[in-house]
């Protein structure tokens, strides 16, 4: 909108030949027609420099801009010197705006030979009037640099535009990610606390209402990771998760093994991730009656191996694919790796490798 105004106030300059032609009264029919062809002069300009500022560097008015030339010669007839003046710059515009880079300098030349022309058949000199042809020059460079710059601002735009939407997307896909991690951990703990608490109601109700005490305080816990992470602020406690993996396996009657070195603080909230997961795992889908964590610092990685001895991947493949692709995608962003698949001896490995910063 603003390069269509730019383009277009200067029109105003049209008038500067008119006090002189109307000072020689001249009779109306003339009158009419120079109206007329100035009305078409100003549609013609602004046909071809609107349609330029749309698609730039593409002569997409051929015809517009020929036509432009012819009302401009044929008005010189009636306005002389004056609009010659006028015009060259509107001519020289047009030029600049319809015209690809490569065809630009044959299309100025010409125009700038055509005023240079123009000024003996008018009875002027040309030592007297030399800048004409050059502020023809002038001119057409800095259209040029003016439409470059809109094109670029167009695209600078667009660009951004598209950085927003990927934002948004990301952010989608991260908050869709946490709403897995955290509720199918949490639900599939709750299950199985549910159903045991049902087994054992008769034979054992204490027990079973303890375990659902602890269902009621694990939802509360749900709600509560659900609520951080809406708000942005969730960052999971790798010690608080292999207290959750603990007793969510116990529950689930998993024998759980942990072997855990310190790990450095910037490698810990990704690899609590991968604790959580994987022992959710362990507990919905595996059937496994052993799981081991390992933690640790190797080769300028941290890493987390959980290992169980279940039904290995052909039971994990498909019921939890969601899961280990939101994981892959957090160790990813941590520049790291991750393996889920069969364990050399039978059942199921998920091991995470990310780098950690050196020590000074």
């Amino acid at each position: 909108m603003k390069g269509r105004l730019w383009t277009s106030v200067y029109l105003v300059v049209l008038v500067w030949p008119l006090p002189g032609f109307l000072a020689a009264s001249p009779p109306g029919l003339t009158i009419g027609l120079v109206a007329a062809g100035l009305a078409g002069f100003v549609a013609l300009y602004l046909r071809v420099v609107w349609t330029a500022l749309d698609r730039p560097h593409r002569n997409a008015t051929p015809y517009a801009l020929i036509l432009l030339y012819v009302v401009a010669a044929a008005m010189t007839v009636a306005l002389g010197e004056m609009w010659v003046f006028a015009a060259s710059y509107f001519l020289i515009t047009a030029v600049a705006a319809a015209l690809p880079a490569r065809a630009l300098p044959v299309a100025a030349g010409a125009t700038v030979a055509a005023v240079t022309l123009a000024l003996p058949l008018l009875g002027r000199s040309l030592a007297e009037y030399w800048w004409l042809p050059l502020q023809a020059v002038v001119f057409t460079a800095a259209i040029r640099a003016f439409l470059q710059l809109n094109a670029a601002n167009r695209a600078l735009s667009k660009a951004g535009a598209e950085v927003e939407r990927l934002a948004v997307d990301n952010e989608r896909l991260r908050f869709a990610r946490d709403m897995h991690d955290l509720l199918g951990h949490s639900l599939a703990v709750m299950t199985v606390k549910s159903q045991l608490a049902a087994r054992i109601a008769t034979a054992d109700p204490d027990r079973a209402r303890a375990e659902m005490e602890q269902v009621e305080e694990l939802s509360r816990q749900a709600l509560s990771e659900v609520r951080e992470a809406i708000a942005g602020y969730r960052e999971l406690s790798l010690p608080g998760e292999l207290d959750g993996a603990r007793r969510a396996l116990d529950t689930a009657g998993v024998r759980l093994e942990v072997a855990a070195d310190p790990l450095p603080a910037d490698a810990e909230p990704v690899l609590a991730w991968v604790v959580r997961e994987a022992t959710t795992n362990v507990v919905r889908h595996s059937g496994a009656r052993r799981c081991r964590i390992r933690l640790g610092v190797t080769g300028g990685e941290a890493y987390a191996e959980v290992r169980d001895d279940g039904r290995g991947p052909a039971d994990h493949t498909g019921t939890h694919g969601n899961g280990l692709r939101g994981l892959a995608e957090r160790v990813h962003v941590a520049g790291g790796t991750l393996y889920g698949g069969a364990a050399e001896g039978g059942g199921f490995l998920v091991s995470a490798r990310v780098p950690v910063a050196e020590r000074a």
